[in-house]
């Protein structure tokens, strides 16, 4: 289902490997020549590299999705050894290797989005201006994704061809916002109505849905805009998010699941269309011919990592560094629930299983595999119990699967690697083919519905029902409108459904940073440690001194040490 890989692959060639110190300094070679581009087989190739770096290992596959942008209320690093200077802990300055990497590669899509328009303008091989357009839809992306991570930051619209150019100011982050708005918005009138491409590439209601994501940042906290400005990106967010919503062309999937099945199982949905974009992995390096940058269910993903042969495991390899937090936990458990429910009663939440679920594959002597009573040992004394099942323990007990278990020692479960959904046992390989989401119909329908509420005041009944329809799904009950009727109210029901559906998607922390309440949300890491239910855990005193330690610099990334040495126009952000 990889359909731009064979694409990208073919075109690995023609792109160089960053060998140079800064992103300005290295020359594009997406395109071989100026006649590189002779048939439309050949323009493909070039937009291949344009998308391609999405799914390296320093933006999607690891670093930008995971490493600096799932650090967050919902989710924390659950290792108790930890090196210095790591964005995951929040030690991190504008030395970090991870920081560096990830700008790096955002700016070589820019470079290549350039390059590429640049070949193809007034092309005979792109009449309509489609492949030019998604290029420049690509590029605003791009820019959009550093403005929101890292505020101020150069602004690349063409490409780099004297050494004069590497020398660049940073540009105000809302002057970036809103060139990426006007881009975006220009975009929409050439874009593939259809979506035979999607979602490995990007079509109209792409386009629109990521405009409604744009335009809400805009009129967020941390973005210098007026009130004024700030009401009309409201309007604005509402209304792209709308489009998509009156397109018909997307609907929810029956089952939460099986949204995160599909990315497992490398199946795209043509049925419902709820993944709207997503970044394609291809392989998990057993070969050349099967390569791959994506870590996606091996650090975020269902602990499997036992001592016997894989071709015994029911879950392929994972480190699983990652848990979901007790802020998360309570969402499922407390919050937004009906009078006939009770905290004791076991949550029908369908997303709490999926995200947070039950049972690992970890396996040592003190865990059973699940349906067994004693620990399994192949007679050599070592734990074999990791090869299936293994419940989390719940007063040192582990009989069976207890609803009420663990609650911040879960692992973020909702890229697993479970053999019968992925379907193979691989060796203990760190890459996977599991793709990564980048926009689902579902924040689209939150994201209207917020909007709504922000410009208008107060939701209305058909507003609201879009936020039932979404909680519907998950099988839970929705108290009535009259509860929700206020701004206020509907604002935090909103938030709070965003945060139990879109959980472990690289959209919380900015969620946080443009409500205006990251370093707050951070900080309640340390009054969770005090928590009965975690108390006794040994990682909650570190995750507690790596919220506490979150300040009003952290809502932004450092400017690269390297890029700073390099372009004496460039200098750091304030906060940092």
């Amino acid at each position: 289902m990889k359909k731009i890989f064979k694409y990208i692959m073919s075109a690995a060639g023609a792109v160089s490997a960053l060998s140079a110190c800064s992103f300005l300094d290295t020359e594009p070679r997406v395109i071989c020549s100026e006649t590189f581009y002779n048939n439309e087989s050949e323009l493909k190739y070039g937009l291949a590299g344009v998308y391609g770096v999405m799914n390296n290992e320093d933006f999607y596959g690891k670093v930008y999705s995971i490493f600096l942008s799932n650090i967050d209320d919902l989710c924390y690093f659950n290792r108790s050894t930890i090196s210095s200077n790591y964005t995951v802990v929040n030690r991190h300055d504008a030395s970090s290797s991870e920081i560096y990497s990830a700008w790096t590669e955002i700016y070589r899509g820019i470079r290549n989005a350039n390059a590429f328009m640049d070949a193809v303008k007034d092309s005979p091989y792109d009449p309509d201006h489609k492949y030019y357009n998604e290029a420049r839809f690509l590029r605003a992306y791009y820019h959009f994704i550093l403005a929101q991570a890292w505020g101020d930051v150069p602004m690349k619209t063409r490409s780099t061809t004297t050494p004069e150019e590497v020398m660049s100011e940073s540009t105000p982050q809302l002057d970036v916002l809103k060139w990426v708005k006007s881009e975006m918005h220009d975009c929409i009138a050439l874009s593939d109505e259809s979506l035979e491409n999607a979602p490995s590439r990007v079509c109209r209601t792409t386009i629109q849905g990521i405009l409604a994501r744009v335009c809400l940042f805009m009129a967020g906290e941390s973005v210098q805009s007026t009130p004024d400005e700030k009401k009309e990106y409201y309007k604005a967010a509402m209304e792209y998010a709308k489009a998509v919503i009156d397109s018909d062309l997307h609907h929810l999937n029956k089952d939460y699941s099986n949204i995160f099945i599909n990315y497992i199982k490398d199946v795209y949905d043509t049925q419902y269309h709820e993944s709207m974009w997503e970044v394609d992995f291809k392989g998990d390096r057993s070969s050349s011919d099967n390569w791959s940058n994506g870590r996606i269910g091996d650090e975020i993903g269902m602990q499997s990592s036992g001592q016997k042969g894989y071709e015994e495991f029911n879950c392929n390899y994972s480190t699983a560094r990652y848990n979901g937090s007790l802020k998360l936990w309570d969402l499922y458990w407390k919050e937004d629930r009906t009078e006939d429910e009770t905290e004791v009663a076991i949550v029908n939440d369908k997303r709490q299983d999926w995200n947070m679920s039950p049972y690992n594959y970890a396996g040592s002597k003190s865990y059973a595999p699940y349906g067994t009573v004693e620990p399994g040992s192949d007679g050599k004394g070592e734990s074999i119990a990791s090869i299936d099942k293994a419940p989390y323990t719940y007063d040192n007990q582990v009989t069976s699967i207890n609803p009420i278990a663990a609650p911040a020692k879960r692992n973020a479960s909702k890229y697993r690697r479970e053999v019968i959904y992925e379907g193979v046992k691989t060796s203990k390989s760190l890459y996977t083919t599991i793709n990564y989401p980048i926009l689902r119909y579902s924040d689209v329908l939150l994201m209207y519905a917020e909007a709504y509420n922000e410009y208008h005041g107060a939701p209305t009944k058909d507003v609201y029902d879009f936020v039932v329809e979404v909680r519907d799904r998950a099988g839970i009950k929705t108290r009535d409108f009259s509860d929700y009727s206020s701004q206020e109210a509907f604002r935090k029901l909103v938030r709070n459904e965003r945060a139990r559906e879109l959980c472990f998607e690289s959209l919380r922390k900015y969620d946080l940073i443009r409500w205006g309440e990251y370093v707050s949300a951070m900080n309640d890491y340390a009054k969770w440690a005090t928590d009965d239910r975690w108390v006794k855990d040994q990682l909650a005193p570190q995750v507690a001194s790596i919220g506490s330690a979150v300040e009003l610099k952290h809502t932004v990334l450092p400017v690269p040490t390297v890029e700073l040495g390099v372009n004496s126009l460039l200098k750091q952000n304030p906060l940092w």
